[in-house]
């Protein structure tokens, strides 16, 4: 078990921590990797029966995921999903179903600090692992359950991913053209919402933990954790009375607002002009000071209303431009803008490399990766 109290010899906060973890995907895989980032003893365990998704589970297809596309001799070990949220992390398998697989597995319990997952709802049940058991065999463990739709409630046993806690949270009614069909984000990211917040959770029960020696059981829901990216769209209905509706990039308040393009195969520059001054600077860039007093784009309530007359106009103007040169040049007025930046354009991006945000990895399965 792991000390109690303060201990300033420790490297890293978490240092002296161990967690015992049935995490798997992104959602759960991110909270317990932040554990181990912060110096925690993590020990993920799968089933050789069933393993983390993301160390292959997908189609064969997606070659994409491993080292120049070869799966090689150990695939599981080489995917580039499961190896982005599981450094750091110890590694073991049992089979939970069987006796000796489950009386190692409490074993695993009584010396640990904490346990973390996010199967479905119904799985940790079916294993008989729940938190009135566990607080037997650990008085002070704490246990956080991830299920999609939390642990209880008329949907906790529906299963889900991203690809459904997204539009249940009510992110997706908001994505999309005002012609078009809702939209996912294409990233999933209601799993790094909730990764972020249940080591959040964690923490906090870590500190609750340390000043009154009690273990704690967190039902965190990923729908309701993405819910909380939009509470100022359902606060405006439920206190004003406002539909909210898909704008596709651009806002309710700023103009022009949005992607344009720019020269080049599927090159854009985002542009963000926030208020008037910012709007007669863009138009003296785009060498159109007139543009500034017209009586359609005066103000932001005149561009508000002429946007698509507003948006034909700044497109034109970057459309043999090249994009990030066009975002140098904007940036220097004080005009929020960027160029879209693709994946493989991003660990080049000089900001990055300023900061020494991306490190190299030697990975015994891999070789070095970044």
């Amino acid at each position: 078990m792991a000390k109690r109290g303060r201990d300033l010899s420790s490297k890293l906060p978490l240092e002296r921590l161990r967690a015992v973890v049935l995490t798997q995907a992104w959602s759960g895989a991110l909270t317990t990797q932040l554990l181990a980032n912060m110096g925690a003893e993590v020990i993920q365990v799968e089933a050789l029966s069933r393993p983390d998704v993301w160390r292959g589970g997908y189609p064969p297809h997606n070659r994409g995921q491993y080292p120049n596309g070869e799966p090689g001799t150990r695939p599981y070990d080489r995917n580039a999903l499961f190896n982005a949220v599981n450094t750091s992390k110890l590694g073991i398998t049992l089979d939970l179903n069987s006796e000796e697989g489950k009386s190692l597995f409490l074993d695993l319990v009584s010396t640990s600090d904490l346990l973390a997952e996010n199967y479905s709802a119904r799985v940790i049940p079916n294993f008989g692992l729940e938190y009135p058991m566990l607080r037997q065999i650990n008085p002070t463990i704490i246990m956080m359950r991830m299920p999609s739709f939390g642990a209880s409630g008329p949907y906790a046993m529906y299963p889900g991913n991203g690809g459904t806690t997204e539009p249940m949270s009510g992110i997706s009614s908001l994505l999309g053209y005002p012609d078009g069909q809702p939209m996912n984000s294409g990233t999933m990211h209601t799993d790094a919402i909730s990764g972020m917040m249940g080591f959040a959770a964690l923490l906090i029960a870590i500190r609750h933990r340390a000043r009154t020696g009690k273990g704690q059981y967190i039902d965190l829901s990923q729908q309701e954790t993405a819910t909380t990216y939009i509470t100022d769209q359902i606060l405006e209905h439920t206190v004003g009375g406002r539909v909210p509706q898909r704008m596709g990039n651009r806002d309710r308040r700023m103009a022009p607002h949005g992607f344009y393009r720019c020269r080049g195969e599927d090159s854009w520059v985002a542009i963000a002009v926030r208020s008037d001054t910012e709007w007669e600077r863009l138009c003296e860039v785009m060498g159109r000071p007139e543009l500034a007093t017209d009586v359609h784009f005066a103000t932001a309530e005149d561009r508000l209303q002429h946007t698509e007359k507003l948006d034909s106009i700044v497109q034109s103007w970057t459309l043999n431009r090249d994009s990030t040169k066009t975002a140098e040049v904007l940036q220097a007025q004080k005009i929020p803008s960027s160029a879209v930046m693709k994946a493989l354009e991003v660990p080049e991006n000089p900001q990055h490399k300023a900061r020494g945000f991306f490190e190299t990895v030697d990975h015994p399965a891999t070789g070095p990766y970044s």
